[in-house]
């Protein structure tokens, strides 16, 4: 697909450079750039791309990851940009989010570059959680 073709052009190596120099400031969290297809099972094909950090010490009750993620929808029809943010798994976890896509919006050449001028914002917004994360039991 075209438009996934490009999608993966444009941010994956963005995300991978943000993986690099994260991992580098939070040795103790595990990180994983990823890129996979959604909705398979329908007529409404998608894909999510992005990087997520794995809290190892996660306990029972905690959330055990965090995203920052782009996730587009309608690859095979008319493609949408549907989210740019940043989420937690379930589970307890300090209240740190945004999301950058109020309403699904055409993926165009120009979506993809506005997405990739704002990563920046995204990968800051994604540090927050990890600062949280590493003093949640600090005021235990």
């Amino acid at each position: 697909m075209k438009h996934l073709a490009e999608l993966e052009a444009k941010l994956l190596p963005l995300f991978r450079e943000a993986a690099e120099r994260i991992g580098q400031e939070h040795p103790s969290f595990k990180f994983q750039v990823f890129s996979s297809s959604v909705g398979g099972a329908t007529a409404y094909q998608g894909h999510n791309l992005g990087l997520e950090c794995m809290f190892p010490d996660a306990g029972d009750h905690e959330a055990d990851c965090v995203a920052a993620s782009v996730r587009v929808m309608h690859l095979t029809t008319e493609p949408m940009l549907s989210e740019v943010g940043v989420e937690w798994g379930s589970g307890q976890h300090p209240d740190v989010r945004v999301e950058f896509v109020e309403h699904a919006a055409p993926l165009t050449q120009g979506s993809l570059d506005e997405v990739a001028t704002r990563l920046p914002e995204l990968f800051a917004v994604f540090r927050a959680p990890l600062q949280a994360w590493g003093s949640r039991n600090a005021s235990a």
